[in-house]
Parts: C-alpha cells; structure tokens; sequence
C-alpha cells in the first residue's frame, strides 16, 4: 500500500526558511518527527543514514516565462515498528 500526502502553497522565503529551520532542528533530534501536510499531521522516523536527493529543473517556457523548482527528498526503508503516516 502506498499512501502520500502533498501540500502546496505559497509563502514567503522567510516563511520556507522557519520551516526548514523547524525539520533540521526535529531531524537532529532522536526518534520521530511529525510534519503538518494539508491539514493532517504526519509521523515519520527516518532512518540514520538516510538517502537524500536533491532536483534543480527547468520546465520549458509554455505561457510566457519558464518555471524552476527545486526538491528535497529523503528515502528510506520502513522499519517496522515505525508509525502509520497520518496520526
């Protein structure tokens, strides 16, 4: 089974700043983190070490200028005393 949960919205890049100021402060810490995604509320305990990816992409100019974006990703397998993803 495969569940996701995505977000999206705009903020400022102070605001995008705090938040990942909060994730590296949690991901330091021992044990699971709990991320808030589209209104529910997200546990997760990666493992240490933990696949990490980063994906800088240009998308083509359609309607005017091109859009860039940029990925942070972490993987890893799922123990099995890990939490369900949404509480």
């Amino acid at each position: 089974m495969s569940d996701e949960y995505e977000t999206e919205r705009e903020l400022s890049r102070e605001a995008v700043a705090d938040i990942f100021e909060s994730f590296a402060e949690e991901l330091r810490g021992e044990g699971e983190l709990t991320l808030a995604v589209g209104g529910e509320h997200v546990r997760i305990d990666p493992t240490d070490p933990c696949e990490f990816e980063v994906e800088v992409e240009e998308e083509s100019p359609r309607f005017g200028a091109a859009e860039r974006t940029v990925e942070f990703e972490l993987e890893w397998t799922r123990q099995d005393d890990e939490p369900d993803l949404v509480e």
